[in-house]
């Protein structure tokens, strides 16, 4: 899972960690408010891209696995699952356009191309879901190459050159992701088997969980819109960044689904269990070890992604809270594994809209003490998520796992972050985070040398 695998790990973070990368550029070619407009623009493309979806990429990825003729089948359901999200994206797209025809242009404009920028970033994923499945990682690799050099960079391109305002920029992302699109659909092309009923199948998988995707990336956009309302639109901009820098570790705990999702479908049912302990123990140590270095050098890394308008310092300790979310996450992700190889996610529709309601709630209600506060929303919904698909893993008669196999690395996780959190910030103190930093750099070495020196044959590999 981490030796080829990483390749689609690489591949799915690659996109995401470009927008982290030109960041620094944007913030500084933007004013705080409008940069607080394209973070809120950025918000409306992961919600897109979860809606457009129907979640329809992890449906491909068990299609292909889990089925008989299943690599054919998977194709055709990319093709009419992929045609349907532009549909739907262009009919937003217009309906919105039409919406706001009285709103500033500046806003109407960049709302239409977050729309159709998430809509293509749809289809990207839907291919890469189909070629994760079939095991072509360098085909994966070229469409995350397009989509973070047509994303990212084509709107930093169009920021400096067409005009520095937001609509040039989530313009240059809508182009780049409707480009990796179809070269998504050029590199999937291939015989296809239609089998009546496979759509409407697909569906009946996708649409339960599709308030369960849909929520997670709500919560994020609870937290911009509730900075905005306490504390202004640039407070919106700098929440952003903090969630941005904070859920880091949590793209590549994430972009590991590449590879660990298609591991344990495809584990014998008898093994599945053992396979996801050993598994999920590894990438709880990781992403703790992640998180804990975001953290520690929170002070730095913030005055990379932001100059000082945003006041980079007073972010320090957002950071460290919203780090605990990433490592929670790892919980919620292993037995969601479970739950979706069972055939019987309908459950998530529900435990995942509680758990966004839990944590805005708990934003709103802590959000008037600080920034810290309204930041807690994040891990606090992602520990009511954690526990709840456990119980909904037990519900449905799922394989039985050691699930306090993860205590370890969460409580080494939390004292670190809280180190990052509560350390000054600057001055000769500050250098303290450092050797932390390094030793937590040091075990993160010592565990990938140990995974990968681990007998194949091993559940674990």
């Amino acid at each position: 899972m981490l030796g080829r695998g990483s390749l689609f790990t690489l591949g799915t973070a690659a996109p995401i960690l470009a927008q982290v990368l030109v960041t620094p550029f944007v913030t500084r070619i933007l004013s705080p408010d409008r940069y607080g407009t394209v973070a809120q623009a950025i918000v409306v493309i992961q919600v897109t891209m979860m809606l457009a979806s129907l979640g329809m990429p992890s449906v491909i990825t068990r299609q292909a696995l889990m089925t008989e003729n299943g690599i054919a089948r998977a194709r055709s359901l990319f093709g009419r699952a992929s045609g349907l999200t532009l549909a739907m994206g262009a009919i937003a797209a217009a309906i919105t356009y039409a919406a706001l025809s009285s709103h500033d242009a500046t806003q109407r404009w960049t709302w239409v191309f977050a729309l159709l920028a998430g809509t293509g970033f749809v289809v990207t994923e839907n291919g890469q879901a189909f070629l994760r499945a079939t095991d072509r990682p360098l085909a994966f690799i070229s469409i995350s190459a397009v989509t973070m050099l047509g994303g990212p960079v084509l709107g930093l391109v169009a920021l400096v050159g067409i005009e520095r305002n937001p609509v040039s920029y989530v313009g240059g992302l809508a182009v780049g992701y409707l480009l990796a699109g179809v070269v998504a659909a050029a590199v999937c092309w291939g015989p296809r088997a239609f089998i009546p009923g496979d759509m409407l199948t697909a569906l009946k998988l996708g649409l339960p969980i599709l308030p369960h995707m849909v929520a997670l990336y709500l919560l994020s956009m609870s937290l911009v819109l509730i900075a905005a309302d306490r504390y202004g639109v640039s407070a919106s901009g700098r929440i952003q960044l903090a969630l941005l820098l904070g859920t880091a570790p949590n793209v590549i705990t994430s972009s590991l689904n590449n590879s660990w999702a298609p591991t344990v479908f495809a584990a014998p049912e008898s093994e599945r269990g053992a396979v996801l302990a050993h598994t999920a123990r590894d990438i709880a140590r990781i992403a703790a070890l992640i998180s804990s270095g975001v953290a520690l050098l929170s002070p730095w890394l913030l005055m990379i992604i932001a100059d000082d308008s945003y006041d980079p310092n007073a972010l320090v300790s957002t950071v460290g809270v919203v780090c605990v979310g990433s490592t929670l996450s790892v919980a919620y992700l292993a037995n969601v594994h479970l739950v979706f190889a069972s055939g019987r996610p309908a459950g998530l529709s529900l435990i995942t809209p509680v758990s966004l309601v839990v944590g805005a709630g708990a934003a709103w209600g802590l959000g008037h003490l600080s920034l810290e506060w309204i930041a807690a929303g994040f891990p606090i919904a992602y520990l009511t998520l954690a526990l709840g698909v456990a119980w909904l893993r037990r519900h449905i008669g799922g394989p039985a796992w050691r699930e306090i196999g993860l205590l370890g690395p969460f409580a080494l996780g939390a004292l670190l972050i809280a180190a990052g959190a509560f350390l000054p910030a600057t001055g000769t103190a500050s250098l303290l985070r450092w050797p932390l930093a390094v030793a937590a750099g040091v075990l993160l070495l010592l565990l990938l040398r140990q995974v990968f020196r681990r007998d194949p044959a091993l559940p674990a590999a």
